[in-house]
């Protein structure tokens, strides 16, 4: 008995040796994958957008974090007692963070909507929480409906609606929330309702491992991309809540939560794209195959079948019937499945995803992943490996089609993964210690983040608080009109929006969706003003001189010198002393 106790005391020493050895393997690869992203940046023809936060905000953080791992100890044989996280507390760490994210929508985000996508999908909630499935175009600024909100808009609209791209799921439960509520309580509400999913399925797969369970949440609750995007309008922060919610469902495996789920899975195809929560479902619903539960595999395609052809078809039609609209050979242009494989960035894009989380969360998920193979080799119908199998393979797809996003923090394409990415590393920790251990490594882990994420908090709003001056100034600027020439500032057309709910004075115009009858119009009937690229230099906006449409802005400016149009510009004194 004694020898065979030391046999398998060796044997998980020498699993949990190479799994330590994993770790270390992962501190060379990430080191060369950080270098050769760092030679895509430097060398090349210009400095795009997507570089200049690799290089300033992405790669200094990953090189800590991987220095942190390189000169971490790990602890041997059994270290520690089993720690063990209580409910209440769970309870209220989640509550803290959801505090956190929503005052950071102020203090760090300004109250400010950044991107197009995040402007568009507070326009749809406004018109929702009205009752509208679309906020109508004015009939009278129908000529100027492009330029007042020039981007991400799906022709069906035409000139009387400003119709997003994007399927309105987000935008309907933040209109839900604002009935009753701030509408920027949303995604915070979201992240603690998939914070308190993601425990419930790690007491699900981990019920004798507290230590594993404490793993998960911790990385969850130091992901500075987590944190940070729910100070956003952005709807992947349902994307993640929905997500831990199908799962938890799906795991239960009984008729009523599997038909539960596929209603949860109706909704999260809504949510912004298709193609988000497919790609997570879809490799978890796969194994069922791999079980033979035939029946139940049928119903969950043919629901899924079916849920496809209402939000790619059906739902368009609705749109044309509700709201009058000419059927348009690109109805259905914005719920397509376009992945955008020609933008494919890994190199950028995995580092910035593993800079925005805990340093240990890709390590010990690689490992987690790593043992399933191992697993299944000893029994293949095993239903928790099988479920961690669809995880991981979710997970390595996610990894794989990291195209580029524009705007965000972190890697948000891969935002409804990071449960995934986290219930892989507490298995990864699993292997680690077969049996229950202190989380003193992780405890370091968390630190680090803590850290990380107050410089990246400051980061944050060090590039947003330029826009959100601009607004504020150009909202006080005494005009009707504000034409905007987007020469010179780095997602400058993202300044020129409609407020939420309603046409508001004065009115923001792209410069370079406007021709000179349109300019003769304007300047005829009402008081006009500019912001040009000296107003985004005060403001401290970062400059972009890469316009392809900057000949046609030119002969613009050169038509309102002629005309003497231009009598305020955004340099004058505001009303409210909101100058720049």
């Amino acid at each position: 008995m004694t020898a065979w106790a030391g046999i398998v005391k060796g044997h998980q020493s020498s699993k949990q040796h190479a799994a330590q050895a994993t770790l270390r393997w992962f501190v060379l690869g990430a080191s060369a994958w950080l270098i050769a992203g760092m030679g895509t940046a430097l060398v090349g023809d210009g400095l795009r957008f997507e570089h200049y936060v690799f290089l300033t905000q992405d790669a200094p953080v990953a090189a800590v974090l991987i220095a942190f791992l390189a000169l971490l100890r790990w602890q041997t044989g059994k270290p520690g007692l089993p720690p063990a996280m209580r409910h209440w507390q769970i309870c209220l760490i989640i509550a803290a963070i959801m505090a956190i994210a929503w005052t950071g929508h102020y203090s760090i985000m300004s109250g400010y909507a950044l991107s197009r996508d995040e402007a568009l999908g507070r326009m749809t909630a406004a018109a929702l929480a009205k009752g509208q499935l679309a906020m109508p175009v004015p009939p009278e600024w129908r000529a100027y409906a492009d330029a007042m909100s020039p981007d991400f808009l799906n022709p069906m609209g035409g000139d009387r609606y400003w119709l997003p791209l994007y399927l309105p799921g987000s935008a309907a439960i933040e209109a839900l929330v604002s009935k009753c509520a701030d509408p920027a309580l949303t995604q915070p509400l979201l992240l603690g309702f998939g914070l308190l999913m993601l425990w419930d399925v790690s007491r699900l797969l981990f019920p004798d491992r507290p230590d594993a369970r404490a793993v998960v949440m911790l990385l969850a609750f130091s992901s500075s991309q987590l944190l940070f995007t729910a100070m956003t309008a952005y709807a992947m922060t349902a994307h993640f809540a929905l997500n831990m919610v199908w799962l938890a469902l799906f795991l239960r495996d009984r008729p009523a939560t599997h038909a539960a789920a596929l209603l949860v899975g109706f909704v999260a195809l809504s949510l912004h794209k298709v193609q988000f929560h497919i790609l997570f479902a879809g490799p978890i619903l796969a194994t069922l195959l791999w079980r033979r539960r035939w029946v139940l595999g049928a119903v969950y395609a043919g629901g899924y079948a079916f849920f496809l052809l209402v939000w790619m078809k059906v739902y368009p039609l609705l749109l044309i019937d509700r709201l009058d609209l000419d059927i348009a050979a690109s109805a259905a242009r914005g719920v397509s499945l376009s992945p955008r494989l020609a933008s494919l960035q890994p190199l950028l894009y995995v580092t910035r995803f593993f800079a925005w989380n805990n340093a240990l969360l890709l390590p010990l998920a690689l490992i987690g992943a790593r043992s399933i193979v191992h697993a299944l080799r000893q029994d293949a119908q095993d239903r928790r490996t099988l479920l961690f199998m669809g995880l991981a393979g979710g997970c390595a797809v996610g990894l794989l089609l990291t195209v580029h996003q524009g705007l965000g923090w972190g890697y948000r394409y891969l935002h409804g993964y990071i449960g995934a990415f986290c219930l892989l590393a507490g298995l990864g920790w699993t292997r680690l210690y077969r049996s229950p251990a202190s989380l003193r490594p992780i405890w370091l882990a968390v630190l680090v983040s803590v850290v990380i994420i107050a410089v990246q908090g400051v980061m944050i709003a060090r590039f947003v608080a330029p826009y959100a001056r601009i607004e504020a100034h150009a909202a006080a600027m005494p005009v009707d009109i504000l034409l905007v020439d987007i020469r010179g500032g780095a997602f400058a057309q993202d300044i020129v929006r409609v407020s939420p709910g309603m046409v508001r004075r004065p009115i923001l115009l792209d410069l370079s969706r406007l021709d000179e009858k349109q300019l003769n119009s304007l300047c005829r009937n009402y008081r006009i003003g500019l912001i040009d690229r000296a107003d985004f230099r005060r403001a401290g906006m970062m400059a972009d001189e890469s316009r392809p449409d900057a000949r046609h802005i030119a002969r613009m400016r050169a038509h309102l010198n002629d005309i003497r149009c231009v009598k305020q510009t955004a340099a004058s004194r505001s009303r409210d002393g909101a100058s720049l």
